[in-house]
């Protein structure tokens, strides 16, 4: 009897040696699989920009994390669901990846649309289409609409989404950005956040993708990431676009070399406003504020070289940003107040997309300031008005103007 006990203890020690002996060799084996790595294939940072003419062209942006995810935009003027085999159209286009990129890059453009048209695409490729969205072509023929004009969104991502989410319930045909979008322009993950903040709320209430018409400010530092992430007119740097018959928008890059700023631009902006119909409405947009406000001074050069032109050919409204609160500047001619914005330019001013705000200090060209979260919607209307109504995160109302032809 003491023989069996002896050996049943000794069979339980050696399977407790042997079971820890296999726990340890298990603890110690080094894993022989690569760590799974999650990452994105369908598209993120969905965007919308222009190329050409809006009428008839626009042009699809998104961004992967593996290149060959397909670079194919389907579309129809019929909403198809997201079910890839039912849309009638396909347009193919190029991805890329640069120095400090996250993921790659896709560039599709769609051209010979039709004006005044919705149209319902999907983005990416077999097995990886994102889901159905929705834009619509410039009109061909005079017509009301309503965009909306902003800037300085930076890197406060809750102030910035903010304002996103208030600007969209005006379904804006468009959104004109005047710059300093992110924090550091050299960065991507700053422009991760930003794209993901217009992929998710750059949509209308009426379900259309919001398409942006941009223009440098001095945080986007001239950087690879802007002119790979946006697909602009031209040399990307100042281009002008109209939005069907009534409305001229051209932009300006005040952060350019000074001869390009002294020379080249004023050839072109005087190329440009020659051949501009008087009856078009003309705005301008570039980041630097001409007129002083509180926090950053007058524009000089621009003053010395831009401004005789804008008053020259009778601009309407010139918008900036870089200084971070709402200046509606009295009409401006010659660098003097004049008695109606007939006979002069109206500076506005609106960097309150989330950027820290700087004081309001009126000056005696000032009509009205604030310091606010807003953005600045205008609608021009058939019957040659346009109303600019600047409102806040809660959509009310804290400035607004009516002029005419």
């Amino acid at each position: 009897m003491k023989l069996k006990r002896l050996i049943a203890a000794m069979l339980m020690l050696f399977v407790l040696l042997l079971f820890l002996n296999l726990l340890l060799v298990k603890l110690q084996t080094p894993l022989s699989y690569p760590p799974v790595i999650l990452v994105h294939d369908k598209p993120v940072s969905i965007h919308l920009t222009f190329q050409n003419d809006p009428r008839n062209s626009i042009t699809v942006m998104w961004q992967t994390a593996n290149p060959n995810t397909g670079d194919e935009v389907l579309f129809d003027n019929i909403s198809r669901g997201g079910i890839s085999s039912f849309y009638r159209y396909k347009a193919t286009g190029v991805h890329r990846s640069y120095v400090g990129a996250t993921g790659y890059i896709h560039q599709v453009e769609l051209t010979n649309l039709s004006p005044d048209t919705t149209y319902y695409f999907i983005c990416g490729g077999p097995g990886n289409y994102g889901e159905e969205r929705a834009f619509r072509t410039a009109p061909d023929s005079a017509s009301s609409f309503t965009f909306v004009c902003g800037g300085d969104s930076r890197t406060n991502e809750a102030n910035r989404v903010l304002v996103s989410k208030a600007m969209r319930h005006a379904n804006p045909v468009f959104v004109l950005h005047s710059g300093d979008m992110v924090e550091d322009g050299r960065i991507q993950e700053q422009w991760d956040s930003w794209f993901a903040d217009v992929n998710d709320n750059w949509i209308g209430d009426n379900g259309l993708t919001i398409p942006i018409i941009p223009c440098l400010g001095n945080h986007e530092h001239n950087s690879t990431n802007y002119y790979e992430q946006f697909a602009l007119p031209g040399n990307e740097q100042w281009y002008y676009m109209d939005w069907g018959p009534n409305l001229r928008i051209i932009v300006l890059n005040g952060y350019a070399s000074q001869t390009e700023i002294s020379t080249e631009q004023v050839n072109w902006l005087n190329n440009t406003l020659t051949n501009t119909p008087v009856d078009k409405w003309k705005i301008v947009m570039f980041h630097q504020n001409v007129y002083y406000s509180g926090g950053h001074g007058n524009a000089t050069n621009l003053i010395e070289y831009w401004v005789p032109l804008f008053d020259q050919y009778h601009v309407d409204i010139v918008f900036q940003g870089h200084t971070h609160h709402y200046h509606r500047t009295k009409p401006m001619y010659n660098n003097t107040v004049v008695a109606s914005y007939q006979q002069g330019t109206m500076y506005l001013t609106n960097g309150c997309w989330g950027a820290p705000f700087h004081p309001y200090i009126p000056q005696t060209y000032s009509d009205y300031g604030n310091v606010t979260l807003c953005f600045t919607q205008i609608s021009i209307f058939q019957n040659g008005t346009l109303h600019l109504e600047t409102k806040d995160i809660n959509g009310y109302t804290i400035d607004s103007y009516l002029l005419t032809k």
